[in-house]
């Protein structure tokens, strides 16, 4: 609910703003100008708490699609390695029940072993009494011209029931560890068959939860989508604010006071580079309208002067001044604005910007002197290569914008330096 309610205050407030864009800035007066631009800053305020709340969720979202992805990857693992474990645990019962099968057949061919050799014995053990019962001394004498011969036929009938017994014995424990092996294996069988249940059942847990995860998945990609395309859609109205901001600041221009500023002389400014080369002029360049088209700048005119200077020259104050800004672009939007800058306001009506810094020397609020070093230049910001940019500004028209998408940044009714650098 507050979510909800933060969206529509917002929209309803952002709605009401940009209906201030639908009539173009043709302000009078530098006051209606200024009173315009801080109605466009108030809307673009708007949209980047927006843009920040909508950037919150959808990292939120992200993460949580990230999280999603992992838990089914590991789902996933999971299955597999259950998987697996049902086919060994099939692969072991089958093997079991082949190993039941033959362990069956071993004590049954040991049982029919055993029944044949007792029943020989049986008849052993009968002749045996009958030819103890017929062995009297006289029949022995009478019926063997040898003793000893009567006597070895009974020893004969004896050594074969002893073996026969010695056989059965052998017989009855190798039935017994038949049997033994048996309930061994039907007790590992079901042990097995207790492992396939379990088996299965983790299986379908992991089944569930992989679709109850699939499902949020589905939710968070949706999430995720709605939320790109509210970004997508307050960046258009972000860059339509910026541009009418622009095309307002634009305007500026022409409310400068061609009496309050100083006199156009050579020197009355210092350069901010010794050995100065000029890269690209200030107003409409070949260059200006190249990057406009391609919208890298607000408008096709250039706001000052590029100058050559390797990383690490030193760049310096063209006059004596406040420091009213100091800042790096780069935090917000890396290699989309100015980069580190430096912004001195003088005691003549101008105020100067020092751009694509790779150190700032001066902080805000510092006062320096003509030709003091207050940093060095660098490739910061949007450049095709290190320089310098700098800029000449009407002081009445300047401030710092706090509601750049590049952070805060400087605006004002801009000149061209030239004639006071010449």
């Amino acid at each position: 609910m507050r979510k909800k309610h933060f969206l529509i205050k917002n929209f309803i407030l952002i709605a009401a703003l940009i209906s201030l864009l639908v009539s173009p800035a043709l302000a009078a007066t530098y006051q209606e100008l200024q009173k315009q631009i801080d109605a466009k800053k108030q809307t673009l305020n708007n949209l980047i708490e927006q843009q920040q709340f909508y950037n919150a969720e959808l990292e939120k979202t992200q993460g949580t699609k990230r999280t999603l992805n992992n838990e089914l990857n590991q789902i996933q693992k999971n299955l597999d390695n259950i998987n697996f474990k049902i086919k060994i645990n099939e692969v072991q019962i089958e093997k079991l029940n082949l190993e039941l099968e033959q362990l069956q057949m071993d004590i049954g061919n040991t049982n029919n072993e055993m029944e044949i050799k007792k029943g020989v014995l049986a008849q052993n053990l009968q002749q045996l009494y009958e030819k103890n019962r017929e062995l009297t001394p006289l029949v022995i004498v009478l019926k063997n011209q040898k003793i000893s011969d009567a006597f070895t036929e009974v020893n004969n009938i004896q050594q074969i029931s002893e073996s026969l017994k010695i056989s059965l014995d052998e017989l009855n424990n190798l039935k017994i560890a038949l049997a033994d092996r048996k309930n061994e294996a039907e007790q590992k069988k079901e042990e097995l068959e207790q492992t396939k249940i379990q088996l299965n059942n983790q299986k379908a847990i992991a089944l569930n939860l992989q679709e109850e995860k699939k499902t949020l998945l589905s939710k968070t990609k949706n999430q995720e989508k709605n939320y790109q395309t509210l970004l997508s859609n307050l960046e258009k109205q972000r860059a339509e604010i910026e541009l009418e901001v622009s095309r307002l600041e634009e305007a500026l221009k022409a409310q400068i006071d061609p009496s309050a500023l100083p006199s156009a002389r050579a020197g009355l400014l210092l350069w901010p580079i010794k050995n100065a080369v000029i890269t690209q002029k200030y107003g409409a360049t070949s260059d200006s309208q190249y990057f406009y088209n391609q919208g890298k700048y607000k408008t096709p005119s250039h706001n000052g002067i590029d100058i050559k200077a390797s990383v690490g020259t030193p760049v310096y104050a063209a006059e004596d001044g406040e420091v009213v800004a100091t800042g790096n672009q780069d935090l917000y939007c890396y290699k989309g604005s100015y980069g580190r800058f430096v912004v001195i306001r003088h005691y003549n009506n101008l105020t100067t910007l020092y751009a694509h810094l790779s150190l700032i020397a001066v902080k805000k609020g510092d006062i320096v002197k003509r030709g003091e070093i207050i940093g060095y230049s660098g490739n910061s910001g949007f450049t095709t290569g290190p320089h310098l940019h700098f800029t000449v500004y009407f002081s009445p028209t300047f401030q710092m914008s706090k509601s750049s998408s590049c952070g805060p940044m400087p605006i004002g009714g801009s000149v061209n330096p030239l004639p006071y650098l010449e």
